[in-house]
């Protein structure tokens, strides 16, 4: 706990949910909130020396410059908050299977626009300039669909789960799910990166300790790799990049599933590393990695994955991950 009253500065805009995550973490600390219009505002009143931390999500602090190598000046991320559900809905009657032939879908993002197309070719799919409505607010926009849905000029609209979270709708929606353990599912959805993150902010010095506890090792490794495989293949608007840590019992199952020698591989290398580091802790997680992009009409897949422990070479392993993934893709060029 503080002893003195921390100001917080957040957006007054949606800023991927992350606004309500501070709010309902950090009730039992002594802090006061106040609303900024832009995550750039926040960050300048910050240096300023106006408020002790900024509040905003992963997006907006890799926007600013921040990632898995940089910081901005005179910044630095003081605490990781757990991340949230980083996919999207749709919000639809029923689920993707079973939407009418040719049925009309609302998806902003082109990535999901490709994902779905991969699932069903038949859907027309809508974007926002397809429907007017670019210059709708966060809330007026929702609204928008929504009615546009009621009145079946749409049988569906895509949004991403914080979207859906802060619109407080009430509504029968599915998950865009990322189907992992199923490589062959084209109901998979791998979103766009940087989704579910709320961090704080603060100035260079800030004790780090102050929000030990709300502070998620998980979170900081997610954020670490999908900013540094987002901004090395140049802020690709089609990627879909998601890396979760997951116990290694579950990731095993899935190797046993899709056959092959590599559960015999894996459990190789946990013998090799009990046996030889005596210090090492005995590994119950490993970081898993997947990406993928699609061709314009959802026809071709390029997805890459892997595995790690925590303790691994990271930075050798991101940067093997890098070049498989740019000799595949020039292979198929």
């Amino acid at each position: 706990m503080t002893t003195e009253k921390l100001m917080i500065g957040i957006c007054e805009h949606f800023d991927d949910g992350s606004q309500t995550q501070f709010k309902r973490l950090m009730n039992g600390y002594d802090v006061e909130f106040l609303e900024f219009k832009s995550p750039l505002d926040a960050a300048k009143s910050l240096l300023n020396g106006d408020i002790d931390l900024a509040g905003i999500s992963g997006s907006s602090a890799f926007n600013l410059g921040f990632s898995a190598e940089s910081n901005v000046s005179g910044l630095e991320i003081s605490a990781y908050l757990p991340r949230r559900e980083p996919t999207s809905v749709i919000v639809s009657k029923d689920k993707l299977d079973h939407l009418p032939r040719k049925g009309r879908v609302f998806a902003n993002s082109e990535l999901i626009r490709r994902q779905l197309k991969r699932f069903r070719t038949d859907l027309e799919l809508c974007s926002k300039s397809d429907l007017n409505i670019e210059d709708l607010s966060q809330d007026n926009l929702i609204e928008k669909l929504d009615e546009l849905y009621e009145n079946n000029d749409l049988d569906g609209y895509v949004l991403e789960r914080s979207e859906w979270d802060h619109s407080e709708k009430n509504g029968r929606r599915h998950t865009l799910g990322m189907q992992i353990g199923n490589n062959d599912s084209r109901q998979r959805f791998i979103p766009p990166p940087l989704r579910g993150f709320s961090l704080l902010i603060s100035r260079v010095g800030f004790p780090s300790s102050t929000f030990e506890e709300l502070n998620d090792e998980h979170s900081r490794i997610s954020f670490r790799v999908e900013s540094k495989l987002f901004l090395e293949l140049g802020k690709d608007e089609l990627l879909g990049i998601n890396v979760s840590i997951r116990r290694i019992s579950t990731i095993k199952k899935s190797l046993i599933e899709e056959g092959g020698l590599t559960s015999d591989i894996l459990d190789e290398k946990l013998e090799s590393l009990e046996k030889y580091d005596n210090a090492a802790e005995k590994q119950v997680q490993m970081v898993e990695v997947i990406m993928e992009t699609l061709d314009e009409k959802g026809q071709i897949t390029y997805s890459l994955e892997k595995k790690y422990l925590p303790n691994d070479d990271e930075y050798r392993i991101i940067t093997i991950f890098l070049q498989e993934w740019k000799n595949m893709i020039e292979l198929t060029s």
